[in-house]
């Protein structure tokens, strides 16, 4: 794809011989001597680099790369500047500008200026693409509640804020906090969940944060952790930010909104307005009733596919039966409904049966392997750690190691190697 690059000047005469130089140099050319008409071409998505004179009647360097800015920060901005103009470009370059270069310009510096410009502009809008496009593929749906979301999502992945979110049981707060992770800078590192409860000790907190070292901790149930260890983690997370230079990256999930537990004296007022910098809201699934289709259909076919089964037929009214359940389990008990219909089990508000859609086999032959297969994707997912395992399946730590034993599972299988 030929690169793109847009040349302000209010030279005519240096804009004629830029635009011949960069055309020579395989580049898409605007030139322009308006500096006000480039803001209408730019948005996150541009792939290219902007080259503009510091000093114009219109519109000075500066200013045009605020309003860049304001479209997008990371879209680079080279100066051209006249000899007297340094101390302006200097000043441009600490707002943000990529570079300056003084004139007569030095064609061979410029284009190498140029060059490292777009690699790093291209680089950037190809991971956000991929970021993009994973996040529509997790957070499936077209409510403007998920669109806003996936939005969010999209942009919080490629920085390194620290982030709260907040929404019911099965509503995906793990499902977020994970592709914030994996989407980021530190996808190679650990990804810890931290279970708070009042007999959690400073010691915990710090083997917690020991063990998420460069990468991600998710905080649950903070608002059961002890006074005093709500104010040491506050003053933590605090100076990591003040330092410029963080250890982990803290995502807290809550279920209930947060600031009714500051008013109940559950969670101190530090830790909230620290944490409540970056807020995601997650909504419940009968908010959003238009995705329930959607994302019933992508549940089934994900299940069928692990299963090895054809997609099953669906009927009109079991899909209107779909839409108008309450789903008090949320976007978690959609899914266990369409794995269990993927298995052969319609279940839906506490009725159940049993549906044929070509040779089934034995129904506890059918259940044994659609649990066999839940069990396995929840250990891939946590990585073999059991007490997280059994927090996402809702069952017992005992239940869960007698599942296990049953089908031969071995959580040292699922622990990372090397």
């Amino acid at each position: 794809m030929t690169p793109n690059l847009l040349l302000i000047d209010d030279d005519e005469d240096v804009l004629d011989a830029c635009r011949h130089l960069f055309t020579m140099a395989g580049y898409r050319v605007k030139a322009t001597t308006a500096p006000e008409k480039v803001l209408t071409i730019l948005d996150r998505a541009w792939c290219g680099v902007v080259v503009s004179d510091i000093y114009m009647p219109a519109m000075n360097g500066l200013t045009l790369l605020e309003k860049v800015q304001e479209i997008d920060p990371a879209i680079p901005v080279i100066m051209m500047t006249g000899h007297g103009d340094i101390p302006l470009a200097v000043k441009a370059v600490k707002a943000g500008a990529f570079d300056f270069l003084e004139k007569p310009l030095d064609p061979p510096l410029l284009l190498e200026l140029i060059r490292r410009a777009q690699e790093k502009r291209a680089a950037l809008v190809e991971m956000r693409r991929a970021v993009q496009d994973s996040v529509q593929h997790q957070l499936i749906g077209s409510s403007a509640q998920i669109s806003t979301l996936r939005e969010q999502v999209s942009q919080l992945a490629m920085t390194d804020q620290d982030v709260l979110l907040e929404g019911p049981l099965g509503s995906g707060r793990h499902t977020v906090a994970r592709l914030l992770h994996d989407l980021g800078e530190r996808r190679l590192c650990p990804l810890v969940t931290l279970d708070c409860s009042p007999q959690t000790t400073q010691e915990r907190l710090l083997q917690g944060l020991q063990e998420a070292a460069g990468g991600t901790l998710v905080l649950r149930h903070l608002e059961h952790l002890p006074t005093e260890l709500q104010r040491w983690l506050g003053g933590y997370l605090l100076d990591q930010e003040r330092s410029g230079s963080k250890a982990v990256r803290s995502i807290a999930l809550f279920e209930l909104r947060p600031e009714q537990m500051v008013e109940q004296h559950k969670l101190t007022p530090e830790l909230y307005y620290y944490l409540s910098q970056v807020r995601l809201r997650l909504p419940p699934l009968a908010e959003r009733s238009s995705d329930i289709i959607p994302l019933f259909r992508a549940f089934l076919r994900e299940s069928c596919r692990r299963l090895g089964k054809g997609v099953p037929t669906l009927e009109r009214g079991y899909l209107d039966s779909l839409k108008h359940h309450d789903w008090p389990g949320n976007v978690r008990e959609l899914r266990n409904v369409a794995e269990l219909y993927a298995v052969g089990i319609v279940k839906l508000a506490g009725v159940e049966r049993v549906v044929a859609n070509g040779p089934l086999g034995p129904l506890d032959d059918l259940v044994e392997e659609y649990e066999r297969k839940l069990i396995e994707d929840a250990l891939y997912l946590f990585s073999g750690r059991v007490s997280e395992v059994a927090d996402y399946l809702e069952i017992p730590r005992k239940k869960l190691y007698l599942r296990m034993k049953k089908y031969g599972l071995d959580k040292e299988c699922f622990k990372p190697r090397g």
